[in-house]
């Protein structure tokens, strides 16, 4: 009897567990709704700063840059950002990098830590020494347009445009290491006075918080928003609003520098999926949310990283999963547009973005779903379909990929997601009907032509292919607005 009366115990707490594990498991439903009208940025693409050899660390060879960098790499990243040396004794060193880059059909920028010491106020290098914070000299700014457009000239004759050049890294930031601070008015007058001597495009701020108020107010001013080209900035303290003041002025706006280094300051561990691969997914997304053209990492090869450096559980030279995670939206969503979606889960947990090919009659969705659920999802799409395709990556898959089954044609697919995973799913549109369903209007007196940052555009002038937003004046004295594609 004593037994007994251990055992049933026993079997009521296996019981107990097994339930819990069963509703933790549980297959759970949602909805994602795709509104294809509700149009924001195109994307102009992804990647990371590369470690070559004029950097501190981790050199990456070309093998490993073409692992994912480039058109026929695994992860098909198309930026790289490099680092100008401080010495332009040190400058040609980048030039091998900066070429492989190029001819493999990267967008290539460029951004420096410091101006040579003896043009700045503390006579350093580094950022901040002792509580002497140091600023270009305002005497030397003429110096540092002809220092920056030198390295523009050394990568132009050298068979490299430079896509941009940046004025500064983290201007907003007092670091003991090499930098250099500049107030807003610094920058701008700066740019008033000195932007035509650097020929390249240029990009400010590159802030190390995204969206400083005071730094976008500056540069949003009439005088100046004609003088720089890219808004850039650095996700660390989050993103903000306020770069969304510089939306429809012709601005791309990039998030140019974020790693999240899951051993700062605590006690070093290895890479966790459930948790550091979900912080990177949605870093990722929440810039994507936000009307950012252009998501780039910090260091591509390091353990916290997309290829891994030998450490912290990493393989040297090998992919990472955050470097797969990555590849959810640079192979599938570069040179898309990002549209409106609404998500409706009630457990708050599945979300992502959603996307409208170039050609305008496929979406991307990418989903991330952090949970230990699986879910039926069902996206409410802008048109029908008889087929699809996911790419899902978890702990243990890289982005595999699997046809979606679909029963006849629908603009309202059901598909599995796995539990813990970050997938990216693929309709293109079956039925012969337009994306688009123009109404009977009165007649239109004049059109207006528009690309999707709101730039203004002429068909008669330009080579117009793409997506593009017409805005007509009609007879009754309203103005309609559709999208269209020109092949």
């Amino acid at each position: 009897m004593k037994s007994n009366k251990l055992i049933k115990p026993v079997i009521l707490f296996s019981l107990v567990i097994l339930l819990q594990n069963f509703a933790q498991a549980q297959t759970r439903t949602a909805t994602v709704s795709i509104n294809d009208q509700v149009i924001h940025q195109k994307i102009t693409g992804f990647g990371g700063f590369v470690n070559s050899p004029q950097f501190g660390y981790n050199f990456m060879s070309e093998t490993e840059i073409r692992k994912i960098w480039g058109k026929d790499s695994e992860t098909k990243y198309n930026m790289m950002r490099l680092y100008i040396p401080t010495s332009e004794s040190s400058w040609s060193q980048a030039v091998p990098t900066a070429k492989l880059a190029k001819s493999l059909g990267l967008i290539v920028f460029a951004s420096p830590w410091s101006m040579p010491a003896q043009w700045k106020t503390n006579n350093s290098v580094n950022g901040i020494v002792g509580t002497n914070r140091g600023y270009l000299k305002e005497e030397n700014y003429g110096d540092y347009a002809a220092y920056l457009n030198r390295f523009v000239t050394l990568m132009r004759n050298n068979g490299v445009e430079l896509d941009a050049i940046s004025i500064q890294n983290e201007p907003d930031w007092d670091v003991s290491y090499q930098g250099c601070y500049w107030t807003p008015e610094q920058i701008t007058k700066f740019l008033k006075e000195h932007r035509s001597e650097i020929n390249c495009k240029i990009m400010a701020p590159e802030t190390m918080q995204f969206s400083r108020d005071t730094y976008v107010n500056a540069l949003n001013a009439d005088d100046v928003i004609d003088k720089f080209d890219i808004y850039g900035g650095h996700q660390y303290g989050g993103v903000g609003t306020a770069h969304q003041k510089l939306l429809g002025k012709g601005k791309e706006i990039w998030q140019t520098e974020y790693l999240i280094n899951w051993n700062e300051n605590t006690t070093a561990r290895d890479f966790k999926w459930s948790i550091d691969a979900f912080t990177f997914a949605k870093a990722i997304n929440l810039c994507m949310l936000s009307d950012i053209n252009a998501w780039v990492h910090y260091a591509a090869k390091r353990f916290y990283g997309m290829l891994g450096d030998g450490t912290n559980g990493t393989s040297n030279g090998v992919i990472t999963k955050r470097g797969y995670v990555l590849a959810h939206y640079s192979k599938y969503v570069t040179g898309a547009t990002c549209v409106g979606n609404t998500w409706n889960d009630s457990s708050g947990i599945l979300g992502g973005s959603s996307y409208l090919s170039v050609t305008g009659d496929s979406i991307m969705v990418v989903v991330i779903n952090s949970s230990n659920n699986a879910y039926s999802l069902t996206v409410n799409l802008p048109f029908n379909v008889i087929s699809g395709k996911s790419i899902t990556t978890t702990e243990t898959d890289n982005m595999t990929e699997a046809a979606i089954n679909i029963v006849g044609e629908t603009n309202a697919p059901v598909v599995s997601i796995n539990a813990s995973s970050v997938t990216t799913l693929i309709f293109t549109q079956s039925s012969t009907t337009s994306l688009v369903q123009v109404k009977n209007t009165p007649a239109i007196l004049s059109e207006e032509y528009y690309t999707l940052m709101g730039q203004r555009v002429s068909p008669e002038k330009n080579n117009l292919k793409g997506i593009y937003i017409v805005k007509s004046h009609l007879s009754d004295g309203s103005v309609s607005s559709k999208k269209i594609y020109i092949k």
